[in-house]
């Protein structure tokens, strides 16, 4: 009898030293925030019509901040998952998202989601490619698609035609206005 109960505490001690190890091993390395800076895509679009331009560059950090915003107003991403901080980096059409999470309001979390970026007007939509807690692969069906809003942002006689995905930037192709169109922007006389 005595060589079962410490047979069962030596279990139940290993379980709790595995648990605490894994719940330090996932956790985030990383100190992130949500805090964004606003991108005045209104006064850009403004600007780039006065220039007689089509086309409007949107950096990486413009990127990140948009999708900053967009989890900052709903940090709730899934059921049992807030995002408390997120960087975001962008190669070509990819977007990566560097994560902390906290899990059931209990558990703290790193996460690295790579995104696919497409355009569906008006919004970029990231649909998730690959997910990682830590090196660990996770199924991408576990996350659901994102929305960066971006069209809603411009004045509403500009409609985006395409977007083309750089390096580290997008460049947004704005269909030609009419003569109207540019009236009613008081762009011309």
């Amino acid at each position: 009898m005595k060589k079962l109960f410490i047979g069962l505490f030596v279990i139940v001690f290993l379980i709790v030293i595995m648990g605490t190890g894994a719940l330090y091993y996932i956790r985030p390395d990383q100190s992130l925030d949500l805090a964004y800076q606003n991108v005045p895509l209104e006064d850009r679009a403004l600007k780039m019509a006065r220039r007689m331009s089509l086309e409007l560059i949107l950096t990486a950090d413009d990127l990140n901040n948009l999708a900053k915003k967009s989890i900052a107003d709903n940090p709730q991403v899934e059921e049992d998952v807030v995002v408390t901080g997120a960087n975001f980096s962008l190669n070509g059409n990819r977007m990566t998202a560097d994560l902390n999470i906290i899990w059931k309001d209990q558990v703290p979390a790193a996460l690295r989601i790579v995104y696919l970026l497409s355009w569906h007007d008006p919004n970029v939509v990231a649909s998730v490619e690959s997910a990682k807690l830590k090196g660990i692969d996770l199924p991408a069906s576990m996350f659901s698609d994102r929305i960066i809003p971006i069209g809603g942002d411009l004045p509403k006689l500009l409609k985006i035609k395409d977007l083309e995905w750089g390096e580290h930037e997008v460049k947004v192709r704005f269909r030609t206005p009419s003569i109207r169109d540019l009236q009613q922007l008081q762009l011309i006389g």
